[in-house]
């Protein structure tokens, strides 16, 4: 028992300065590499931090071009309305066009149709040599 307590005497008289060196060294190893990640972490945020401070100002111009955005809109809005009134009054002008060229034709097949009856209805009286003498005499009449 003796020697049992004198190894552990030794052990612990020894190996306990020994251990307690280690363990303070681990301690120290892993308490720097907290605090130089804590130091990481803050240096981080910091620049997070004046990052957005440059960004601060992004509500207003997302406010703005949302405005912008809206008046585009409008605008396009306005423009296509107007394409259109554009694209109906060309279709209208066509059909007028269309109907005074089909209403200028009908005339001219008209005033065709009376000339052409009254040439005929002319050549049929001249045929006729009662209205003949009836002309001369008028051209004589009318010459002397």
């Amino acid at each position: 028992m003796l020697s049992l307590l004198t190894i552990f005497w030794a052990v612990g008289h020894y190996g306990g300065p020994m251990y307690k060196e280690w363990a303070e060294g681990q301690t120290a190893k892993i308490k720097n590499i907290l605090n130089a990640a804590r130091e990481d972490h803050t240096a981080a945020v910091k620049q997070r931090i004046d990052n957005v401070k440059d960004l601060g100002g992004v509500i207003d111009i997302t406010k703005s071009l949302f405005e912008v955005s809206k008046e585009t809109a409008k605008l396009e809005a306005q423009a296509y309305e107007m394409e259109q009134r554009a694209a109906l009054t060309t279709e209208a002008k066509s059909v007028l066009d269309s109907w005074v060229r089909y209403e200028g034709q009908v005339k001219m097949r008209q005033q065709r149709e009376l000339a052409d009856s009254i040439i005929a209805k002319i050549e049929k009286e001249l045929e006729n040599p009662k209205v003949l003498k009836q002309i001369l005499d008028q051209s004589v009449a009318d010459v002397e």
